[in-house]
């Protein structure tokens, strides 16, 4: 961790990252938008266009599930970040890649994809992929300082 070391007396430097902390901060609020827009959607959807069986209730449901793994991942980049731990960043590195997988079956798989959805998604997989990059950058500082 940063501050005075306590045994030598000396500074260590902050190890977390500003600009990942950004990121963070922003997507929060991003994948709130995204969240509200997809129900709206969805809602719009159901009312107007014809879906098959239970698809619409499935979809609703995959995208309750991409709200928990979302609301997990950004916690734990948060705490991963702030605490300068590896075990959490990890969690997070690990669970970009079903948010990633999320984003691309919103843009591509879902019955009916709006334009809206595919634009949102990409701004969504944008988020993910930076913050990965950067958390990786994180996970190294924080690795190689503990050596």
């Amino acid at each position: 961790s940063s501050g005075i070391n306590a045994e030598y007396g000396q500074y260590t430097p902050p190890r977390s990252s500003v600009p990942l902390q950004i990121l963070l901060h922003y997507n929060y609020y991003y994948f709130a938008l995204f969240f509200l827009v997809q129900i709206l959607a969805m809602a719009w959807k159901g009312t107007v266009l014809p879906y098959a069986g239970p698809t619409l209730a499935a979809e609703v449901s995959l995208l309750l599930l991409y709200a928990l793994c979302e609301a997990i991942r950004l916690y734990l980049g948060n705490k991963g970040n702030l605490t300068e731990q590896p075990f959490p960043t990890v969690v997070f590195l690990l669970l970009t890649l079903p948010m990633t997988m999320a984003y691309v079956f919103t843009m591509l798989l879902q019955t009916y994809v709006l334009h809206l959805d595919a634009i949102m998604s990409y701004i969504g997989i944008g988020f993910c992929g930076l913050e990965f990059i950067l958390g990786i950058v994180v996970l190294l500082q924080f690795s190689r300082s503990d050596i």
